[in-house]
């Protein structure tokens, strides 16, 4: 049985081709298209060449993903701007990318509405009583101090 090899271009392209599967499930971090590319086993030379193209084609925009990706997490979960963070960066942005994001998903909101929205939406009418209770989710979820003791005169020492 002859031995078949393949071509340094034809691994190239299948190189190309995992990262289009890749890209073609679901929006995806520059970071993450990198790590799927090093785990075909893709040289750092062409992963950076793939990575260029795929940013000069229009299929990787991290601002514009990052931008999308928070607005729509903040608005089924309203959150601290500490979470928000943490959730962005933990996705694989860099955080230039964060930082720019994150300002255009809070917009003109505070963050006093956002947690308001997170009481009403977790705890209903309650929150207002329990102070202890809607200060240790407003903690949970990323706000400061600062939102919580305005909010319910609560200090973190309660």
């Amino acid at each position: 049985m002859p031995v078949r090899t393949t071509s340094p271009r034809s691994a190239t392209d299948g190189y190309e081709l995992a990262a289009v599967r890749y890209l073609a499930r679901r929006e995806r971090t520059e970071a993450q298209v990198a790590a799927c590319l090093s785990r075909a086993g893709a040289s750092a030379v062409r992963i950076r060449s793939l990575l260029s193209r795929f940013r000069e084609q229009g299929y990787l925009n991290d601002d514009a993903y990052a931008a999308r990706w928070a607005r729509a997490r903040l608005a089924r979960c309203p959150m601290g701007q500490a979470r928000l963070e943490a959730e962005l960066l933990a996705k694989g942005f860099e955080r230039a990318t964060v930082v720019k994001a994150m300002r255009q998903a809070y917009g003109n909101t505070t963050q006093r509405t956002q947690a308001r929205a997170l009481l009403m939406q977790r705890l209903g009418r309650a929150a207002a009583g329990d102070r202890r209770r809607g200060a240790g989710l407003l903690r949970r979820y990323g706000f400061d101090e600062s939102i919580v003791e305005e909010l319910f005169g609560v200090s973190e020492s309660l």
